[in-house]
């Protein structure tokens, strides 16, 4: 723990005290320097003799140096007591002494040699194909449920707005490359919530952590959904059992799956994606000779096939598109174990999805369109794959079944990836206090995340129950979510290039292109909702309850504060002694738990501007009453001379925090900042640093979650 340096042994103490100034040394009157106005871009003058643009004579560097050594060797009175502001309180009656931090102390902490791991645990790296499996297997499955929907909105032209779909993302995964390679943080999408955590404001993070949320239900209920209508196509099920309600069962199976324990493998992604990867090749071989056999005559009939009313060639092309963006939800999961990649490994990663969208999705809806009526398509958009394996087997159900069985599995390993990226989600969120720490809690006999499993299964079965179970209308939630997720990866790629240019990344792309993806993907969204309004009507239901939650959490102290007021300006409430100070009591303690957590900040620096936009950034994203600046030096003389006196300054500006500042002796990196972590019982999520340069040695993933907090 941290202690006072008030011995005196032969380090050197980095305790201010109280020093007798030189006897010889003039006495200096403040009046002897009069206040002057430097323009900007002049740089003070040192020398008494020389004047700025209205000969007004500058301080000499002589009185500049004594002014800051007056000032770093005042001699606080009553250090001990809580900071003191003239300023009129806004509450009259009752008292705002909380409101006042007590001053800043300077510390020596000492990092044993023992508490710093010798070496960095090196981490089993897994290949680029076995991530490529666990992205991949969403990937590959969303044809499963996109075929359908994209047909019914671009009839015979679906290929076409397929192929324009596989075109987009061409320059989308450079994009998406590009945000995950500069903070390479393991959870896939969540990386985006990292990122944006990591260059802008809180609330901001929870915005896109609330579509990440939307996103992951969508995913596990139109997951669940059609395995069961695959499932439902192929087998009699009782008349008591319809696929509404086994959806709702696969759902539930699939929470207690979890609540068990049991996470993703990478090996099993494996196997599924091969599985899979064969079916869907296996259908396409088979309707290839089937083309063969039986010519062009459905394509043409198909290629014929009257429009919807009042509707183009060109507008059914764009719907199709706007709906078929769904059979590219997967990229958003390819950074799922990015940390155990090698860094050139994970572009491969994305290079692989790309190219098995790309043989895939295009040439399946094409064969499609080839073997089967458009009508018939139409009137089956849950199981267009299943039909199009019937007719390519030539009326057998010997494909259509195998289809089905895949189906099934690869879906329903789909239910629990949107279950576990749910869960990492919303740990991490808890970490950041974004949301409350009940979710923290792990089942003691299983180490389940057993809250977070039965929030999310609740919001999966209502959300399925409000639409229905209409596929077409999950769909659309689905596409809209996923697209509000593809456009925060090309709104954080501009983001990024504006305020952590500095982040080395192993990809980069030109603002040109990202400006043009966002262009593109916000088109489909608009697309999307112009298609079907009432799916917006469900996303901003369900997009609504999870932000007002996410931001009540990050706002308490100010609605505690507001509370406190509403208090004191109540005088009905006044006349009521007891009940007046028990609210009173109350809300001072929960304002008092939701600021005891302190945080830190690393810096490198002692200039002032730097250290008060920390303090800035923190009073502004973190409800706190203690920060801790902490300098990293390896010897005495490293140490910035005018350190303890700005920070005496910054501790003044800022009555209502504790700012301490503390010495650490070491080389700044992930193992030390890890003891520190633990020695001050303070969560790297919760430590802040400035954005490191090119030339900095550590991968920022290996600080477990330390944050960029300036550029």
């Amino acid at each position: 723990m941290p202690k006072q340096d008030s011995s005196s042994s032969s380090k050197a103490s980095l305790e201010t005290d109280s020093v007798r100034i030189n006897e010889d040394m003039p006495e200096y009157q403040e009046t002897d320097i009069q206040p002057v106005n430097v323009p900007r871009g002049m740089q003070r003058a040192r020398s008494p003799s020389l004047t700025n643009s209205h000969n007004v004579a500058l301080p000499s560097f002589a009185e500049s140096e004594f002014q800051t050594i007056h000032r770093k060797q005042l001699k606080r009175v009553n250090s001990n007591l809580l900071k003191w502001s003239s300023a009129p309180s806004r509450y009259p009656t009752l008292s705002n002494e909380w409101e006042f931090a007590g001053w800043g102390s300077t510390y020596y902490m000492e990092i044993e040699q023992s508490d710093i791991a010798s070496q960095k645990e090196s981490k089993k790296l897994i290949g680029q194909w076995r991530a490529t499996s666990i992205s991949g297997n969403d990937l590959i499955a969303s044809v499963l449920y996109s075929l359908g929907p994209c047909v019914v909105q671009a009839g015979q032209y679906a290929p076409i707005s397929m192929a324009l779909i596989a075109f987009l993302m061409y320059p989308a995964k450079m994009v998406m490359t590009e945000v995950s390679t500069a903070l390479p943080l393991n959870g896939g999408d969540k990386c985006i919530y990292s990122a944006m955590l990591n260059s802008s404001s809180k609330w901001l993070a929870g915005v896109v952590a609330s579509i990440l949320i939307l996103d992951y239900l969508a995913t596990c209920v139109v997951s669940a959904s059609s395995a069961a209508s695959y499932l439902a196509a192929e087998v009699a099920l009782p008349s008591h059992l319809p696929a509404f309600a086994l959806s709702i069962i696969i759902m539930i199976a699939f929470a207690a799956i979890a609540f068990l324990g049991i996470q993703e493998s990478s090996t099993v992604a494996l196997v599924i994606f091969l599985l899979h990867l064969i079916t869907l090749l296996g259908v396409m071989v088979t309707s290839l000779v089937r083309w063969g056999e039986i010519g062009n005559e459905t394509l043409i009939a198909n290629w014929h096939h009257p429009y919807p009313d009042n509707v183009s060639a060109v507008q059914m092309i764009f719907n199709g598109f706007c709906i078929g963006l769904l059979g590219v939800t997967g990229f958003e999961t390819a950074g799922n174990f990015i940390e155990e990649l090698k860094p050139s490994d994970f572009p491969k990663v994305m290079r692989n999805m790309f190219g098995f969208l790309t043989i895939l999705n295009t040439p399946i809806t094409l064969l499609a369109t080839i073997l089967v009526p458009i009508d018939v398509l139409k009137a089956n958009p849950a199981v267009a794959v299943s039909i199009l394996g019937e007719y390519a087997a030539g009326g057998s159900r010997w494909l259509r079944l195998w289809i089905m069985v895949d189906a099934v599995i690869v879906l329903c390993a789909g239910v629990l990836t949107g279950l576990i990226a749910a869960i990492g989600l919303v740990e991490r969120m808890a970490g950041d206090r974004i949301i409350p720490s009940v979710f923290l809690i792990r089942n003691r006999y299983t180490g389940s995340a057993q809250y977070i499993i039965l929030a999310f299964l609740v919001l999966s079965v209502t959300l399925y129950s409000i639409v229905r179970g209409d596929t077409t209308s999950l769909s659309g939630v689905f596409a809209v979510a996923f697209l509000f997720v593809l456009l925060m990866f090309s709104i954080l790629n501009i983001l990024m290039k504006y305020k952590r240019n500095r982040l080395p990344r192993f990809v980069s792309v030109n603002l040109l292109t990202a400006f043009i993806v966002c262009g593109l993907v916000l088109a489909g969204l608009v697309g999307n909702i112009i298609i079907s309004p009432v799916i917006m009507v469900y996303f901003i239901i369900y997009f609504g309850v999870v932000l007002l939650i996410i931001l009540t959490m990050i706002n308490r102290v100010w609605l505690f504060k507001l509370c406190y007021w509403l208090v004191d300006q109540l005088p009905l409430l006044h006349r009521l002694q007891s009940l007046s100070e028990a609210c009173e009591k109350r809300i001072l303690l929960w304002i008092k738990n939701a600021k005891r957590q302190p945080v830190v900040f690393f810096a490198k620096t002692d200039e002032p501007h730097i250290l008060n936009k920390a303090v800035m950034y923190c009073q502004k994203n973190e409800p706190t009453g203690n920060i801790k600046i902490i300098h990293v030096y390896e010897t005495l003389d490293d140490i910035p001379k005018h350190f303890e006196a700005n920070h005496r300054m910054i501790d003044e500006i800022y009555p209502k925090i504790q700012i301490d500042l503390l010495f650490i002796q070491g080389a700044f990196s992930p193992e030390i900042v890890e003891a520190i972590s633990r020695q001050l019982d303070i969560p790297p999520s919760l430590m802040f640093i400035s954005c490191p340069g090119k030339d900095f040695k550590y991968p920022i993933a290996d600080f477990n979650g330390v944050r960029i907090v300036m550029l």
